[in-house]
C-alpha cells in the first residue's frame, strides 16, 4: 500500500494580488485547486478526512513570498511534470507554480526542519524619522531588544534580539530604503520582519514584505550566525 503513495514538494510563489489571504485561506485554496486539477490526492483518516498537504511555514497577512513550500501525498502516483501544469492552470494572478519535485516518504516534516527566512523590505522614505539610519545602528548593536508577544492568551516577554541573524540596508532610491532580513524560525524562537520594525518604531511606515527564502536545516550559513548570536 505505502508503495503506491508518492509525496511531491511543491514550490510557489504568493504574489501581491494574493498577499491579504490568510494562511488557512492560501490551504483553502490549494484543496480547491487540486480538486480542480482532478489529482488523486490522498486524504486523511477519521470523521472529517483532509487532504494531505503540510506547509513549510504560514506567510504572515500581507506578506508576499517567492519560496514558498508544500508537500502534498498523491495514490497512485503522479508526474511532477503534470502535477505542475494542471496546478498552474487553476491559479489566479498572484499564484505560480514554480518547481514539483518527489521527496522520500519517510523525510521529516516541513515544520521540523524550518531553520530560518530571509526578508526584502522596503520602506516608504518619506514616514521614516530624521535618523533612522542612527537608529538601525543602536538597535543592531544592542544585545537585548524585549518584546511582548500574546501566547495562549496570556503575554510572554521575549528577547527579539538572538533571533536577528542579519539585518542590513541593501539599497535606497527617492521613494525607499531596502532592508534585507535574515530572521530564525524555529519552534519557539521565531523572528519576524514586522516586529523587527515594531521594535524600532516603524511600524506606521508603509512598507513592502517578501519572504525571499525559507531556510532548512543543514544550511551552514544559518548555524554558523546562530552560534555567533548566542556567545
Amino acid at each position: 500500500m505505502e508503495a503506491s503513495v508518492q509525496r511531491l514538494r511543491v514550490h510557489f510563489r504568493k504574489g501581491a494580488p494574493v498577499r491579504w489571504l490568510g494562511h488557512l485561506d492560501v490551504a483553502r485554496f490549494w484543496e480547491r485547486a487540486l480538486r480542480r486539477a482532478d489529482l488523486p490526492v490522498v486524504y486523511s483518516q477519521g470523521f472529517h478526512p483532509q487532504p494531505r498537504i503540510q506547509f513549510a511555514s504560514a506567510l504572515p497577512v500581507g506578506f508576499t513570498g517567492r519560496a514558498e513550500v508544500m508537500d502534498i501525498w498523491f495514490s497512485p502516483p503522479q508526474d511532477p511534470a503534470t502535477v505542475h501544469a494542471r496546478l498552474q492552470a487553476q491559479c489566479p494572478p498572484g499564484f505560480e507554480i514554480l518547481e514539483v519535485r518527489e521527496v522520500p516518504l519517510n523525510a521529516p516534516s516541513l515544520q521540523s526542519q524550518v531553520k530560518a527566512a530571509v526578508y526584502e523590505v522596503a520602506l516608504e522614505k518619506a514616514f521614516l524619522p530624521p535618523d533612522w539610519r542612527e537608529r538601525l545602528a543602536t538597535f543592531l548593536a544592542a544585545r537585548e531588544i524585549w518584546r511582548e508577544r500574546e501566547r495562549k492568551r496570556k503575554k510572554v516577554r521575549y528577547n527579539l534580539r538572538p533571533l536577528i541573524l542579519s539585518l542590513e540596508i541593501t539599497g535606497e532610491d527617492e521613494e525607499w530604503v531596502y532592508l534585507h532580513m535574515h530572521v530564525r524560525s524555529e519552534p519557539g524562537a521565531t523572528g519576524r520582519p514586522d516586529e523587527v520594525l515594531a521594535a524600532l518604531g516603524w511600524d506606521d511606515v508603509p512598507r513592502r514584505i517578501e519572504r525571499t527564502d525559507i531556510v532548512f536545516t543543514g544550511d551552514e550559513l544559518t548555524d554558523q550566525r546562530a552560534r555567533e548570536m548566542q556567545e
